[in-house]
């Protein structure tokens, strides 16, 4: 009796064996290729911002006065930032071509968010003729860069 219980063991996990295989080979499949289409949409450059402190006191033909100029980038992409350079804007009698203020030559990029500095300097030319109209004035620098 012990010979067929171990015939019927045997049997059965024959034909679990085989029902295994055939199942694993069973498995069929199509090859197939496919296409879609997807987006990414490109920011814009965003304004960089140029300021810098009040500096002085200027005096016709009295030398050049150091002044930090802070190129601020609000966006969050990197903006390349070349020549800063400075005018100083006119305000009554006092006119703006009488001072000289010095290029930066910047030229690197400006990471999002970050607000590196720069040195220039600024000095008030001595012209043959009075410069009373500009005592005791703050005079105003418009920066710009390209």
């Amino acid at each position: 009796m012990t010979f067929f219980k171990r015939k019927k063991g045997i049997a059965a996990l024959a034909a679990v064996a085989v029902v295994a295989i055939g199942a694993m080979g069973a498995f069929a499949y199509f090859t197939s290729s496919g296409s879609g289409a997807g987006s990414a949409t490109v920011g814009t450059a965003s304004t960089v911002n140029l300021s810098s402190p009040s500096v002085g006191p200027l005096y016709p033909g009295s030398g050049t006065v150091p002044v930090t100029v802070t190129i601020a980038n609000p966006g969050t992409g990197s903006q390349f930032v070349g020549t800063v350079s400075g005018t100083v804007t006119t305000q009554g009698g006092c006119l703006g071509s009488w001072f000289t203020v010095a290029d930066i030559n910047y030229n690197a990029q400006v990471a999002g968010g970050a607000s590196p500095t720069a040195a220039s300097t600024v000095q008030m030319n001595n012209v043959a003729s009075s410069q009373d109209a500009c005592q005791g004035l703050t005079m105003a620098i418009a920066w710009t860069s390209n």
